[in-house]
């Protein structure tokens, strides 16, 4: 599914280890901007640590499930996840960011796929939702790709750099994402520059 030059990418869950390896990510307000509205102002590794520690917490029913890109040298390249997730009316958050080095590479769309396949195949859930900045025209086509359908938006709900961009709320069914799987999978092997490993990548990406 991928060029003989192709980079490898493992794929593992995600511990609170990882944040001080990621931490720097955040500090580039301009592009993390684009894809979280929740940080005004630069904050320490301790704090952003303490405030994913709740998303890490190994509990009988998880509230969230978080997973990091590594690219061949162990950096990491990019994560994904499912937050509040909701047992009893089957519903999760999806949100997603890649390093701008491999962003157009495919990355953001396996990283979606083994998101989904974990929300419907292996939770069960009914839905899942994400939001984005509508200004974001990569994130918007990466998730219609998958057939996630505009629901609503914030207007002017997303502040960045003294302007005001609506926040566009996108979700897709399970029924959904079983109809359109085979064909997304099939365009991720055409197009991407990626090898994925390890085995629990490969079982999402057929």
């Amino acid at each position: 599914m991928t060029h003989e030059t192709a980079e490898a990418v493992t794929w593992r869950p995600m511990g609170l280890d990882d944040i001080a390896r990621i931490s720097d990510w955040f500090w580039d307000f301009k592009d993390v901007a684009l894809f979280d509205r929740t940080l005004p102002v630069p904050v320490s590794v301790d704090s952003l640590r303490e405030g994913w520690r709740e998303s890490m917490m190994q509990k009988t029913t998880p509230g969230a499930y978080w997973y990091i890109a590594e690219d061949d040298t162990t950096k990491p390249i990019g994560i994904a996840g499912l937050q509040s997730v909701n047992y009893i009316q089957g519903d999760a958050v999806l949100p997603f960011f890649v390093t701008e080095r491999f962003r157009k590479q495919g990355l953001a769309t396996a990283m979606t796929v083994a998101m989904l396949d974990l929300a419907f195949k292996r939770l069960r859930l009914h839905r899942v939702t994400t939001f984005y900045r509508s200004d974001n025209a990569a994130t918007q086509r990466v998730l219609e790709k998958f057939g996630f359908v505009e629901e609503g938006r914030f207007r002017e709900g997303w502040f960045v750099e003294g302007t005001r961009k609506d926040t566009v709320i996108a979700g897709i069914l399970g029924t959904e994402w079983i109809a359109s799987r085979d064909e997304v999978i099939e365009s991720v092997a055409k197009s991407c520059n990626l090898s994925f490993s390890p085995t629990c990548w490969k079982e999402s990406l057929g």
